[in-house]
Formats: C-alpha cells, structure tokens, sequence
C-alpha cells in the first residue's frame, strides 16, 4: 500500500533492510502427542496481537480454489470457496473467517457439515472428527450483495475494504480484513496458499484475477475466465476485477509476462507510462536485489476510475487517472508504480506472520521509492544518516527476534 514518505519511515525502511523480512509459518506450532489425537475445536483466530479474530487455528491451508458468478447487474453474486487443508492436530470442529454474506451449504470432504456463525467466525463441524495429519477439503458456498464504495465504508471498518462496485467496475481492497467479506477463507497471512480464482461474469465485460489466465470458456451472454497463481497467495492480496476493460499482454525484462487491464477508453492514454515504468522498475529493482530475483513470472497493472493503490499480487491496483500522461506529471506516479512493485518481494513473497510486523512491507516498499526518486527526481538522501536514525528507532523492537524464511512458493 502507498504511504507518504517522510524521514522516520525511511530510516525504519533501512533498518530494517539489516534485520530482513518476516517469516512465513504454519498457521500454529505442533501440539504434544497427547493433545494432538483428541479431537477438540480448532481456535477461532491466530492470536494476532493487532487482529486476534484473523486466521484460524488446528489446520495448515494447501491451497485455495474461489469460484465466484456475478448476475448480470452486478449487484449480486455467488462464491464458492474450496479450501484443502492439513488438520495440525484432531479436530471435532475448524473455523473459516467469514462475514457480511449467507451461507447456502458447506461440506466436508464431500459430505454435508453442520455449521454456525459467530460473529465474523463460521464454525464447521464435519461428520466425523479429523486425525492429526489428515488433509481434508471444506466447500462452503454463499451468496452475498456487491457493495457501493458508500456501504463498503459503512463496514465498520472507517474505510473501503472488501469487494466492491461502482456502475460496471468490480474491485476488491482486501488488507487487512476484506477477503472474509468476499468468501469463507482463512483470512491472515500466516495461512497464505496457492490458488485457483474463476470468474464468471456478462460476456459485455471483461474480468481478470491474480495468476495466469489458463483457460476461458464463453456460454451466452457469460463468459468464465480461471486464474492459477502457482505461488503462495496471501488473502489480504486477492484481487477480483470486472469492468469495461481491456487487458494489454508484453513482455518485461528477461521474459517475464506482462498485462495490463486497462479502461477500454483510457487505455491509449495510459499505456504509453506503463510500457515505459513498469519494466524500469523491475530492472531499479533488480539491479539492487539480483538479476532475475523478480518473485513473479506474470506481473500486471488492474487500473480503475474508482481508484486506489494496493499490491494485490501479481495485478497491482492503481487509479486510472493517476497514470494519464497529466497524473503522472502531477502526482508523482512513477514512484508510487515503483513502491507497489517492490511489494512483490516485500510483503507478496515474504509476508509477514503477524500484522504488527507489516512496517517491515512497507519500509522496504518506502526505501526503495525513496531510492528511485532520488535516481530520478534528483533528490537528496543522507542514507548513512538515516540508516543510524532507523537502527535507534528500531532498538525496542529487536527484542522481538523473527525468523526469516522465503515464501516464494
């Protein structure tokens, strides 16, 4: 996500570039022997210290598969998540965050479970309890209303968050909590999986997700498009986009895939900064990371008139508007472009394992922004300077060791 730079979050940014990422673990540590084979309810919530209701507890997340079919206004739509997990310990009953939307039917492994809801929480409990090691897939399907940008904020949340739709423009923000509002998932990073997303939406339209499109099938007047993304996918970065678009394919340094989903009468416009910025950015980077150290082999840009600025992974969201030849020149958009990017090794990649550790995402990302306006707006950074300032800003929080692991895939 875009922050405005100052000197402070530069310093932590460089500081942090020291003491590396966070890790990515399994959703809990192993139990005793003894508890692990008596069944008992998987916790409600990871025990995170800024958002303890995120996640869920008893199970490892393998991989996600989100089937979504909007109505012809779309103002309406339905989903159904399949999620396939491995219990971590003996479950009578497992948790997935879900909110804002009616549940329709939910199995487990093909068989019919008994459920409830509580709060943001719906509770699962399948026909028979699962083993210790058992890898099991949950199915709940629901159906739920498309928000305005004017009930999404009234969520409670004090802004936009979730699946939302403007006219015929569908986007989602996801961080930290929206995903849940969407489908039932596991919604934290720590639970992060591969994942299958399919779309199905009026044919007049155009639709487009995280991954690589691997197949498209038109029936009438819907045409169904599904997305693989190979690589772990936290929730907070799901990206669901449908609109008046039209998606522009090229190829970026050392032939990674490019496409851009653009408005269908802005794309003129807009495509001549993207061609130019989005390939510079990744070789700034890469020039500074490593030559092919790219996380991603498919990378895009999903533009809306509805705005916004949001590392969803692999199709970064970003406001149509900015990126005309005026908001460019205007808005600085180069960096913001810039600062999205580093995000796929920082915070896509690499995730955090907890939210309070999300100031190291977002250093990096503002380190190298600030790195690239100093290349090319000739501005001045003292970086011996704020490399001190940040080891003193960080000097409380080192006593918090976290393990660093890469979450590539």
């Amino acid at each position: 996500m875009s922050r405005h730079t100052s000197t402070p979050a530069i310093a932590a940014a460089l500081a942090a570039t020291l003491f590396g990422p966070t890790a990515c673990t399994t959703a809990e540590a192993a139990p005793t022997p003894h508890a692990a084979d008596n069944p008992r309810p998987g916790a409600a919530g990871l025990g995170d210290r800024l958002h303890p209701g995120l996640g869920n507890g008893g199970y490892d997340v393998r991989h996600y598969d989100l089937n979504l079919r909007f109505t012809k206004d779309l103002k309406q739509y339905t989903a159904t998540s399949t999620v396939q997990a491995r219990a971590s310990r003996a479950l009578s009953r497992f948790n997935l965050d879900l909110t804002g939307t009616t549940v329709r039917e939910v199995t487990v492994d093909g068989r019919t479970a008994r459920w409830s809801r509580s709060g943001e929480e719906l509770r699962v409990t399948p026909a028979v309890p699962l083993r210790r090691g058992e890898r099991f897939t949950v199915r709940v399907r629901i159906q739920a209303p498309v928000l305005d940008p004017r009930q999404a904020a009234q969520l409670g949340t004090g802004t936009v968050v979730g699946m939302f739709r403007d006219a015929s423009w569908v986007q989602t923000i996801n961080q930290p909590s929206g995903a849940h509002r969407i489908a039932a998932l596991a919604d934290h990073p720590a639970q992060k999986a591969p994942a299958t997303i399919t779309i199905t939406a009026p044919s007049r339209l155009n639709s487009i997700a995280n991954g690589e499109l691997t197949a498209t099938r038109r029936e009438g007047a819907y045409t169904t498009r599904r997305f693989e993304n190979r690589h772990k996918l936290a929730t907070e970065l799901l990206q669901i986009g449908v609109g008046p678009f039209t998606v522009v394919h090229k190829k970026g340094p050392h032939g990674i895939k490019l496409r851009y989903a653009l408005p269908t009468d802005q794309a003129r416009a807009i495509e001549p900064q993207l061609n130019k910025t989005v390939p510079e950015a990744i070789r700034f980077l890469e020039d500074r990371l490593g030559r092919g150290s790219f996380p991603l082999r498919t990378y895009g840009v999903y533009a809306t008139p509805m705005g916004g600025e949001l590392e969803t992974q692999s199709l970064t969201l970003l406001d149509a508007g900015g990126l005309t030849p005026e908001g460019f020149a205007d808005n600085g958009t180069d960096g913001v472009v810039e600062h999205e990017i580093s995000h796929e090794y920082f915070g896509n990649s690499v995730s955090p394992r907890r939210w309070s550790d999300l100031w190291l995402n977002e250093g990096h990302a503002v380190y190298y922004q600030t790195l690239w306006a100093a290349e090319h707006h000739t501005i001045s950074v003292n970086v011996p300077d704020l490399l001190g300032r940040g080891i003193r800003l960080l000097a409380p929080i080192r006593a918090t060791p976290t393990r660093s692991a890469s979450c590539r895939g």
